[in-house]
Parts: structure tokens; C-alpha cells; sequence
């Protein structure tokens, strides 16, 4: 059975150039001009990735994808984000921050699209996440099905982005990371972001967990590295 990928946007020739290329590339493609017609759909059956723009009628791109992530049935779902017009690094930025999996400026190079959606697919078999387990530092405890993070038993609000360079660092223990690295590993592919942004997520993680952020040291003008 063919992947499914829902196409969320109000623009008619976007929708069926992407039906047209995805459907070529062995997808099975499902389209949508606005986001109330993909939630009624949504009730019926997940796809297993989709498209979004980012302006939308009725209801922001930005907001779908809080719902999407706040809903226990879409929470894991590949989200690809697109946008003619919020294109600068902020909008990037923000976008991942939301839980975007990836995001693309429009005109939106087809042949990486497609290399993407397939990317993302491996990364969640069948279009479902496996079950991840529990990862412990310290008194830090993270729970990345549930996007939660406890330290000494109380929840410590992170962002989608916080939470997988947290990850990234305890996975990679005793290893210098460079920002180009991390901009790779943990933004993913995409518009260029300046290195900054690592700097000021790193901050910002040090911050919301003091016990943890003591550990990582920066690297002069290479990156950072996590001593446990």
C-alpha cells in the first residue's frame, strides 16, 4: 500500500502540481484547500505525511500545526512546511520550533521535496513513529512520545526544538558538536539558518535546566561539547 501524503493549501495549481509529482513518485496524494476540509478528513484516517502552507484561509499554517502536535493521534505526524511568503530565518526558525519537520520557501524545489518526504517516512515506518524510550540524565527525565520533560518530577516546559538538541547532546556525550553539525542534525535540512540560532537555543537550555546546562561547554568559534 502506497504512503499517503495530505497536501494542505489554498493555492488550486499548487495543490495539483504536487498531487501530479507526488502521485509520479508512487504517493498516494490527498488535497486540501483549506484546513477545515483537512480535519474532517483527519477523522477518517492519518496520512503519513503532510504538505502545509503556511497561509492558509480561515486558520494560520502556525496553528495547524499546534493542533497537529497537540493531538495524541497527530502528535508524531510528518509535517512539511511550506511558504512563499514567510521565508526569512525567524519564520524558519519558528516553524521548527512549532514541530515542523522540515520547511521549504516557495518556489519549492520539487525533486528535495520529494527526497524529503521520503526521508521522513524511513524515520517513521508505515507513517507511525516507533515508541521511544525514556531517556534519563540526572534528576532530567525525557519522554519524547509524550514531548515532555521532567526534572526532580516536576514538568519543565520545552519547545519541539529544545527538546531534540537536548537529545542530540545526550545522545552525542564527550564529542565536540559543531554548529553546522547541529543546524544539520537537530533543524534539519533547509533555508540557511545563522549559527546564532544554536547559540541562543543552547542559552535557552541552559536556563530551563541548570543541572544539565553546566555540563555543556561551549568551544570557541567550533561549537560545543557535553560532558556527563
Amino acid at each position: 500500500m502506497s504512503p499517503t501524503v495530505a497536501v494542505v493549501d489554498d493555492d488550486t495549481e499548487m495543490l495539483d502540481l504536487l498531487a501530479l509529482v507526488l502521485g509520479k513518485s508512487g504517493y498516494e496524494v490527498k488535497t486540501f484547500p483549506t484546513p477545515g476540509r483537512f480535519f474532517d478528513a483527519l477523522a477518517k484516517g492519518r496520512p503519513d505525511v503532510c504538505v502545509l502552507d503556511m497561509h492558509l484561509p480561515g486558520m494560520d499554517g502556525r496553528d495547524v500545526i499546534r493542533v497537529l502536535r497537540a493531538n495524541a493521534g497527530t502528535k508524531t505526524l510528518p509535517i512539511v512546511a511550506i511558504s512563499a511568503v514567510a521565508r526569512s530565518t525567524a519564520d524558519v526558525v519558528q516553524g521548527f520550533e512549532l514541530g515542523a519537520d522540515e520547511y521549504m520557501a516557495k518556489p519549492v524545489d520539487l525533486d528535495l521535496l520529494v527526497a524529503r518526504i521520503a526521508v521522513l517516512l524511513r524515520r517513521a515506518p508505515n507513517g507511525t513513529s516507533a515508541a521511544a524510550e525514556t531517556v534519563r540524565y540526572a534528576d532530567v527525565v525525557i519522554y519524547p512520545d509524550e514531548h515532555r520533560v521532567t526534572v526532580g518530577g516536576k514538568d519543565v516546559a520545552l519547545t519541539h526544538l529544545e527538546l531534540k538538541l537536548l537529545l542530540y547532546f545526550l545522545k552525542n556525550p564527550n564529542r565536540v558538536l559543531t554548529r553546522g553539525l547541529m543546524l544539520e542534525k537537530v533543524w534539519g535540512t533547509g533555508p540557511d539558518l545563522s549559527t546564532r540560532t544554536v547559540d541562543k537555543h543552547v542559552e535557552t537550555l541552559r536556563k530551563k535546566l541548570p543541572a544539565f546546562g553546566t555540563r555543556v561547554e561551549t568551544v570557541i568559534r567550533v561549537g560545543y561539547l557535553f560532558r556527563p
